[in-house]
């Protein structure tokens, strides 16, 4: 993977970033697992419920709680075949 491959995929997944929002509901295509421990199920739905901002190289997560370990689970953007608005935002804007 060369330089430009990395500064687009980045910035695709800092674009998915902006458009998730806390309250709305992310789907993974592929069942989640850190240090060989299974954490999320793949097509579930989870809710957003914070969003970590960070500056590259690094990418900004969204964060959803494990209905399997009960856990916060960081989730990096490229993870995510869907996502839904909630019908009701956490922060409505003004």
């Amino acid at each position: 993977m060369d330089c430009l491959d990395f500064t687009e995929l980045h910035l695709e997944t800092e674009l998915l970033w902006n458009e998730i929002s806390v309250g709305d509901s992310v789907m993974l295509d592929a069942d989640l697992y850190e240090s060989n421990t299974f954490k999320l199920h793949k097509y579930q739905p989870y809710e957003v419920v914070a969003k970590l901002h960070n500056i590259a190289p690094e990418a900004s997560m969204l964060v959803v709680e494990s209905d399997v370990t009960g856990e916060l689970i960081n989730l990096h953007p490229a993870l995510l075949c869907s996502y839904q608005s909630a019908d009701n935002p956490a922060f409505p804007s003004q």
